[in-house]
């Protein structure tokens, strides 16, 4: 079997532009990658199938569809066809998780960019990144991110990425909200709350905010569609007393710092509150072999 795996991620800044013809929103993100990752084993089978382990609560994992609706199948026919491959070897993936599920920190993109990494490799296509980030973004738009990894700025649906010099280490502490969130009816409420959307600010400005020290980190446009549709998400970051960011479209609450002992001391204090907590700090690697 061939592994290959890559990183969630937390958009450090997000702002949303309205809704386009084609159904996308243009967006304006600051990626950055987390040392949680997700391992993605690939080998031939007879049908297409996906097995789910990982240490993740059992809640968590029974969330991943293990049929063709799973993104690693749907990236691997995406390879296959950007490949020529037109009847292509089904595969059994064998998928490690420590990116929390359904959770706007990518463990899907993650999932499908660690599958293509490894495809390419089982199915001696020699693509290089470009190609893959090429096919990545038909998958979803956090898939060339996910197999960039590091911090980048994204615009488009957030496929065109530049990568930035690395940053200091950030202490990350995710609090994995119970409540669950759907991203198509976060976009759809901001649709309804921002009809000319909310996107502000150009890739050069945020490229000057940054230089400068003066990027607010912790913007995210979805927040108020997505505190709308879960009001238990207000009181969750009311009771913490804590600068809680939303990651993506949520429902992932995330305390961010460069001071370790404080990222410890906000984890005893969201666990105290009976919260499932994940501590993890930001990483450079993008996807890799192995």
């Amino acid at each position: 079997m061939i592994y290959a795996s890559a990183p969630g991620k937390l958009n450090l800044f997000f702002e949303v532009g309205p809704l386009r013809p084609d159904g996308y929103h243009s967006v304006l993100s600051l990626y950055q990658g987390l040392a949680i990752r997700q391992r993605v084993g690939v080998e031939p089978a007879e049908a297409w199938s996906v097995t789910t382990s990982g240490n993740l609560p059992k809640t968590q994992l029974e969330l991943v569809p293990t049929d063709e609706q799973n993104l690693v199948v749907i990236a691997a026919k995406a390879l296959a066809s950007y490949a020529g491959i037109s009847n292509p070897q089904p595969m059994r993936f064998e998928t490690l998780k420590e990116v929390p599920v359904a959770a706007g920190l990518a463990g899907g993109s993650a999932d499908a960019a660690a599958a293509l990494l490894a495809l390419n490799e089982a199915w001696c296509l020699g693509l290089d990144n470009e190609q893959l980030s090429q096919v990545g973004a038909k998958v979803g738009s956090d898939v060339p991110f996910a197999l960039l990894g590091g911090t980048a700025i994204g615009v488009d649906t957030g496929i065109e990425l530049t990568s930035l010099t690395p940053i200091p280490t950030l202490h990350v502490v995710l609090l994995v909200s119970p409540y669950g969130l759907s991203t198509g009816k976060v976009f759809k409420r901001f649709d309804e709350l921002f009809p000319d959307g909310d996107l502000n600010t150009s890739a050069g400005q945020m490229l000057d905010e940054i230089s400068s020290g003066r990027l607010t980190v912790g913007k995210n446009s979805l927040l108020p569609a997505s505190l709308d549709l879960k009001p238990e998400l207000a009181d969750l970051m009311n009771a913490a007393e804590l600068p809680l960011m939303l990651s993506g479209s949520g429902p992932t609450l995330a305390y961010v710092s460069s001071d370790a002992n404080a990222a410890e001391a906000a984890a005893a204090q969201l666990r105290n509150l009976g919260h499932f907590v994940i501590q993890t700090t930001s990483d450079d690697r993008g996807a890799e072999l192995g």
